[in-house]
């Protein structure tokens, strides 16, 4: 039996619909030939060890993965294209966001303050903040304090708590967020936007042969159209697919040039907040992990 598991953005709410997506697409994928399809996205393993899998047929990931982490076992087959704000076609940015009665009114008026990370190897946590930040940096750094947290929704959480002052929030989990659990964004408010970059890409195995990536590639823009999973797609908030080349990704390293330029290595931290550690840490998580 083939894998396929869709973790990006995958909130306990929105479950019902990504699950629903995912019948959508193989539902596609069976009318294509395509055969050995599980009946159910793969969530009881964490999705690293899916991407291990010689089996795997569809996930998501940062695109931070698949040109570092995952280089050698993933390949990108599609970019969704959100409706969030700060999405644009096949684009998307990060929030910068503070607590709502923070004086700082732009990102130089938080030197000194603790910084939220999901993830040292996420675009949308660290890389995308990474230019921003580099500028201003003095003898190789500007926060006082980086904490990693696992999750957006968890540093999401830390600000709100008082623990860290600044986050960089992938805008299609802030958008998810805002609709299913507004309570989490309260006393908040974002400061900024990172610049854009292709958002996290659906990816197959390296093991998957190239004519069932095509027929996965033809199954997704099937799906992408199919009227009747509209329900299910306005709710992950995914408009359409667009499928540049897997190089394209390569764009994610130029986020990195402006900190090798200026000798800042800051972000990330090895610092663990009190809130993972109150939970018993976190699996590593990407830059869409909600």
């Amino acid at each position: 039996m083939r894998v396929a598991d869709l973790p990006w953005y995958d909130l306990p709410e929105l479950r019902a619909a990504t699950d629903a997506w995912w019948r959508g697409i193989a539902g596609h994928l069976a009318e294509l030939g395509v055969d050995d399809l599980p009946a159910a996205l793969r969530r009881d393993v964490a999705h690293e060890r899916n991407w291990q899998d010689h089996r795997l047929l569809l996930s998501q990931a940062c695109g931070y993965d698949v040109i570092y982490d995952a280089e050698a076992l993933l390949v990108p087959v599609a970019t969704p294209c959100y409706a969030a704000d700060g999405c644009i076609g096949p684009r998307y940015r990060s929030a910068v966001v503070v607590r709502a009665d923070d004086a700082a009114r732009e990102l130089a008026g938080l030197r000194g303050r603790r910084c939220a990370v999901n993830e040292a190897t996420s675009h949308s946590g660290v890389n995308a903040l990474r230019p921003m930040v580099a500028p201003l940096s003095r003898g190789g750094a500007f926060f006082g304090q980086v904490l990693a947290t696992g999750a957006h929704t968890d540093s999401l959480a830390l600000l709100q708590k008082g623990g860290a002052d600044v986050a960089a929030i992938d805008v299609v989990v802030l958008d998810l967020v805002a609709r299913v659990r507004p309570q989490a964004l309260a006393g908040l408010r974002v400061l900024a936007h990172t610049d854009a970059a292709l958002a996290p890409p659906y990816v197959t195995s390296v093991h998957t042969d190239a004519e069932t990536r095509t027929r996965l590639r033809l199954a997704l823009q099937r799906a992408a159209a199919d009227p009747g999973l509209r329900d299910c797609r306005a709710a992950l908030r995914i408009e359409r697919l667009e499928f540049p080349p897997a190089s394209a990704y390569a764009e994610l390293r130029a986020f990195e040039a402006p900190a090798l330029q200026a000798g800042y290595f800051e972000l990330p931290a090895p610092h663990r907040s009190p809130l993972s550690r109150e939970r018993g840490g976190h699996a590593r998580s990407g830059c869409g992990r909600p």
